[in-house]
């Protein structure tokens, strides 16, 4: 995807959170591991979370850690391929990074969604995020034996994942493009193991 300022406001608005990330990662001194941005499919989901198993592994870092990683990286990535609106001239922008900083791990992940989905989503995740690790395992579970499966997929267990995975080191934000889309954004952090 080109990443300049040309076209409509949505554009401007992801163009310019990527480059945020990216010059967040750069001044904190993070390593980029793993960037993709632009449309994502099924065989990207794919590839990029084996690109991600590939990197963890050729750094040294432990198997609990890259499963964790992993983890997320599926659950993220599923989530944007299954649930990423297209902007006004269709384009799907999406965006997923992984830095990397001494032990820690970031992974920020953005996709345009609908402004009604903006209030469910926002309070489905500051409710994981008040949760501690042996609530979220129990609503893990219940999400596991009573949900029903969507037709997208999942029966919500994905953002459980992330949040358990990353021990609820999640951030997120929703940032307004217009009358009908936001820019969801979202960080999980993972400590790598010693």
């Amino acid at each position: 995807m080109d990443l300049n300022y040309e076209g409509s406001i949505v554009r401007k608005i992801f163009t310019e959170k990527v480059d945020n990330i990216r010059a967040i990662c750069s001044a904190n001194g993070s390593t980029e591991m793993v960037m993709h941005v632009g449309e994502l499919d099924q065989d990207q989901v794919n590839t990029i979370s084996s690109i991600v198993e590939n990197q963890m592994a050729n750094i040294g870092v432990s198997k609990n850690t890259i499963k964790r990683i992993f983890n997320i990286a599926i659950e993220t990535l599923q989530n944007i391929c299954f649930h990423a609106k297209r902007d006004e001239d269709g384009k799907q922008m999406t965006y997923f990074i992984i830095g990397k900083k001494d032990n820690k791990f970031s992974i920020y992940s953005g996709n345009l969604l609908t402004n009604e989905g903006v209030t469910k989503l926002s309070k489905r995740l500051e409710r994981l995020k008040s949760l501690n690790d042996a609530d979220l395992k129990k609503e893990y579970l219940e999400v596991l034996s009573n949900g029903e499966l969507s037709q997208k997929g999942g029966a919500g267990l994905g953002f459980i994942t992330i949040a358990m995975k990353s021990n609820n080191n999640i951030e997120f934000e929703f940032l307004p493009t217009g009358k009908d889309l936001s820019l969801f954004s979202m960080k999980a952090i993972v400590t790598q193991d010693k």
